[in-house]
């Protein structure tokens, strides 16, 4: 007998088509699709879209706690600004911002996440209480800090530590920031130590204009990444806004998967990725929100909805399923889970849309799903069957005292609070 059985709700198939159906979960994987037998527990989705869990595949949690800093600059001026304010953040911190974006995700519907950024060792521990499944990179800068062969060391041990923790749910890759901050040499050797430790690398690559003239300029163009090693279906390339044709092509022979983060390119004004040209060329891309800090929240719905109106307002031909599969079947595949489809044998993350809404009630529920859902429109989110919110409740951290604490640590951070605002 099954664990549990979800009944009543119309699933999201691997061909991105909707049917009636049960779906049945045991051990933290999907039994049975379809008509299933009675179970001791059953989760009812009447009015509901039973569909995979979406997959995050760029982002930064504990940016949460910078959310709103740094706005209205240009990517450079903003970088800078950024990079000034984390310089005071504490692994502490890191903790407390990860908590935020993971109540934040699993009230969105995201139930697997790439992570990049510092102190990841406390952001594993938020992760590991969460109940999500996240694959996490300890970033990598030269130049600051130690020198790089005891920061590669560092990292390593870190992902060796932690790869498969938490029964499985924490896997690691290695983070170098981007081509423009770490030498082909960092490159080279990263490429190297994912390939021998058998785990992802993940870098931002070519996301802004200056980068990509910068690698033409030192004569470095994709050709030179392949030389390091570094392009390989082990890579998953964040943003690629400016790779041009050729680019285009090198990144597909090589089995490169790209995550495209419509939102926070469009808030730091860097450009719109061309990802049409990517999908005709076959490139695995997917999709990502990027930090709260550049790209506001961590709504995957609203990437979705976002990307899907970039390619139309650019009048190309817009397939829902195609942008479905970004936020799901891409993912996974870029993020080697055995996820994103609701299909016998997949891991049991699983998310339900209550689809008796206002906003949602009209003639094509696809439709629906990617132009006029949020993230307020999930009812119940499962990793592996271990159901983290149901009926809008959300199970494992307590979610008030989150935001409380860290609204406490925003107002001694910038010295002032919303309590001081004039009353008008």
């Amino acid at each position: 007998m099954s664990e549990f059985v979800i009944t009543g709700g119309y699933v999201l198939a691997p061909d991105m088509k909707l049917k009636r159906a049960d779906v049945a979960v045991g051990s933290g994987i999907i039994t049975q699709v379809g008509e299933c037998q009675s179970a001791e527990q059953t989760i009812d989705a009447k009015n509901c879209i039973v569909m995979p869990g979406l997959i995050n595949a760029h982002t930064h949690t504990p940016m949460t706690l910078l959310r709103g800093a740094c706005e209205n600059l240009m990517f450079e001026q903003w970088q800078k600004c950024i990079w000034n304010k984390e310089a005071k953040i504490t692994p502490s911190d890191v903790h407390l911002g990860s908590l935020l974006a993971c109540v934040e995700m699993i009230k969105t519907g995201t139930t697997s996440f790439a992570d990049v950024y510092i102190h990841m060792d406390r952001a594993a521990s938020a992760i590991k209480k969460s109940g999500l499944r996240g694959v996490l990179g300890w970033g990598v800068i030269e130049g600051f800090g130690e020198p790089l062969r005891e920061k590669l060391a560092h990292r390593r041990a870190f992902v060796r530590q932690y790869n498969n923790a938490a029964d499985g749910r924490i896997t690691t890759m290695y983070a170098p920031h981007s081509p423009s901050t770490c030498s082909m040499e960092a490159l080279g050797l990263l490429s190297r130590m994912s390939e021998e430790d058998n785990v992802l690398v993940t870098t931002h690559l070519l996301e802004t204009r200056k980068e990509a003239e910068t690698l033409k300029k030192d004569n470095c163009h994709l050709q030179c990444l392949k030389d390091a090693g570094l392009l390989s279906g082990r890579l998953l390339a964040a943003h690629s806004v400016w790779a041009n044709d050729e680019d285009i092509k090198i990144l597909s022979q090589h089995g490169v998967s790209v995550a495209h983060n419509p939102i926070s390119n469009m808030k730091l004004s860097v450009g719109t990725a061309p990802v049409t040209a990517m999908l005709r060329e076959h490139v695995n891309v997917c999709l990502g929100t990027d930090g709260a800090a550049p790209g506001g929240s961590l709504d995957m719905f609203a990437s979705m909805r976002t990307a899907a109106l970039l390619r139309r307002d650019r009048g190309q031909d817009t397939h829902l399923q195609d942008i479905l599969k970004m936020a799901t079947v891409n993912g996974a595949a870029a993020l080697g889970l055995l996820a994103g489809q609701i299909k016998k044998g997949f891991l049991a993350d699983i998310i339900l849309v209550d689809m008796k809404k206002p906003h949602l009630t009209g003639h094509d529920p696809l439709s629906a799903l990617v132009y006029s859902a949020t993230g307020a429109d999930v009812k119940t989110s499962m990793v592996g069957g271990e159901v983290l919110m149901e009926d809008y409740q959300i199970k494992k951290i307590d979610e008030e005292n989150v935001i409380e604490r860290v609204q406490k640590w925003i107002d001694d951070f910038n010295c002032w609070s919303f309590r001081e605002l004039p009353v008008k």
